[in-house]
């Protein structure tokens, strides 16, 4: 007889879990970005997309998403590539077409400046968010990113260049047997930390 499924966590309740277990200090900048990205447009509807809550609407598709690290949280724009960054706010280059702002503090949520990033990035043409969103965004293994948390390195992890994740998420993902998937997580964590890409 055939177990019945327990039915699974909404994208809402996802988003919200998220949120709620985000570092003290993340939690109010998290807030107040929710706010300015409704305030921006009220057509930008939320989803969880690669472990991580993305807005989108109909006709640019996705748009933004709020990341949550250890230190900072960030404002991710799918195709920021293309934006005039005209207040000089993006951290640098991100993966291809994505750029990003980073907070560590609610009182760098400049409301206005990052509505006008946000209305902005909505009247973009669609499809090249989701291409680029789709090459460079990897779903990291559960127990892979306990163990990159544990030893302070999810960061650095990714920060890597999409190449080099997808080969770590790989060769996790490959292992045969539980106790060969240990040692590839606690041997791709020790690279890490000492800052080797995957080779």
């Amino acid at each position: 007889m055939a177990m019945p499924k327990l039915p699974s966590e909404s994208s809402d309740q996802k988003i919200e879990t998220y949120f709620a277990q985000a570092p003290a200090f993340a939690q109010p900048i998290c807030e107040k970005l929710r706010q300015v990205i409704a305030t921006a447009d009220p057509a930008l509807t939320s989803t969880w997309k690669w472990s991580v809550p993305v807005y989108e609407k109909k006709g640019p598709g996705l748009v933004c998403a709020i990341g949550v690290f250890k230190q900072h949280v960030s404002l991710s724009f799918f195709q920021g590539a293309l934006l005039e960054d005209s207040h000089g706010l993006f951290t640098g280059q991100d993966a291809k077409g994505m750029r990003s702002i980073k907070f560590t503090q609610v009182d760098q949520v400049q409301e206005e400046v990052l509505v006008e990033y946000i209305r902005a990035a909505t009247q973009l043409a669609p499809g090249a968010a989701a291409k680029s969103a789709e090459r460079t965004v990897i779903e990291i293994p559960e127990d892979l990113k306990q163990a990159l948390a544990q030893a302070q390195q999810l960061e650095r992890f990714e920060q890597l260049a999409y190449t080099h994740r997808k080969e770590y998420v790989r060769w996790v993902l490959e292992a045969k047997r539980p106790e060969t998937r240990e040692n590839r997580i606690l041997k791709t964590v020790e690279r890490i930390t000492e800052g080797k890409k995957f080779s």
